[in-house]
């Protein structure tokens, strides 16, 4: 995966660590809306599949909005998290607009650190970008989006074919756990 983003055309770099395809995923300690700390995990008991998206700010509003919706149709169990940087009185506008994702805050830049979503150069620094991780009910990274200019849209088309490909290719076992 590419370490260099852009944003409004100027260049952003992540920190060299990345959670790719295949990996285990990692459980993170993130910051919840009521500022307490909880730890968003990777698998769950009831075999559901995990999804987590990260944005610089909320000024993709429309976007997370969108993909929020689109989740919410799905008919399968997906505990799905939206992850921003750090606590953000604009962020918590959006809990009363959501209807799938859960909001939290990387105050410790665990996730950001752990799965390469922090920007370390350039002017979103300390921020997360725009990423998108499917964790299979097993644990496993499934499948990631991180669109390499970050104003770009998720790609939910292929989305879509990930979700159906993870929840049938279930195989009980993790890769690396």
């Amino acid at each position: 995966m590419d370490s260099k983003y852009t944003y409004k055309d100027e260049e952003q770099v992540l920190v060299d660590d990345f959670m790719d395809i295949g990996y285990m995923a990692e459980n993170v300690e993130v910051l919840s809306t009521c500022k307490q700390k909880k730890e968003l995990k990777r698998s769950h008991a009831n075999k559901a599949m995990t999804m987590f998206i990260s944005f610089p700010s909320c000024e993709f509003e429309d976007e997370i909005l969108y993909i929020d919706e689109f989740m919410f149709d799905i008919q399968v169990d997906i505990n799905c998290y939206l992850i921003f940087n750090k606590y953000d009185e604009k962020s918590l506008n959006l809990i009363q607009k959501l209807k799938k994702f859960e909001l939290f805050f990387d105050e410790e830049d665990e996730f950001g650190n752990m799965y390469g979503t922090k920007i370390e150069q350039g002017t979103l620094k300390d921020k997360l970008t725009k990423a998108l991780f499917l964790i299979s009910k097993d644990g496993a990274v499934f499948y990631v989006d991180m669109p390499n200019v970050i104003e770009n849209k998720f790609d939910i088309d292929r989305l879509h074919i990930e979700l159906n490909k993870a929840y049938v290719t279930y195989t009980g076992v993790g890769c690396h756990g």
